[in-house]
This record gives structure tokens, sequence and C-alpha cells, in this order.
């Protein structure tokens, strides 16, 4: 069954520019991902454990 699969994976005629342009949208999808959200939300953390440290 798995090389039944595989072998019909390989027969569909992906062209190799197609699989390099999903992949450069996957990193960019993840890249947007960290400057919009990660980044923030990290700032934001350090910043509140700023104001609330303990004495």
């Amino acid at each position: 069954m798995a090389f039944h699969l595989l072998n019909l994976f390989l027969s569909a005629g992906v062209s190799g520019e197609a699989a390099t342009s999903s992949a450069v949208g996957m990193i960019g999808s993840f890249l947007a991902a960290g400057a919009l959200v990660v980044a923030p939300a990290a700032a934001a953390l350090i910043w509140v454990s700023q104001k609330d440290a303990v004495r």
C-alpha cells in the first residue's frame, strides 16, 4: 500500500519549480509569523516581566 502511494506521488508530474515555490512560500510564512506574532508577543512579555520584577 505504501509503495503504491509513493509511486502515485512520484508519477504525478509535479515540477521542481512548483516544489521550490511551495517551499519558499512556507519559509516566508514562518518568517511572517515570527515578525507579526512571535516578536511582538516576546517583546510584550519581556516588558511586563521588567515592570513586575520581584524585589
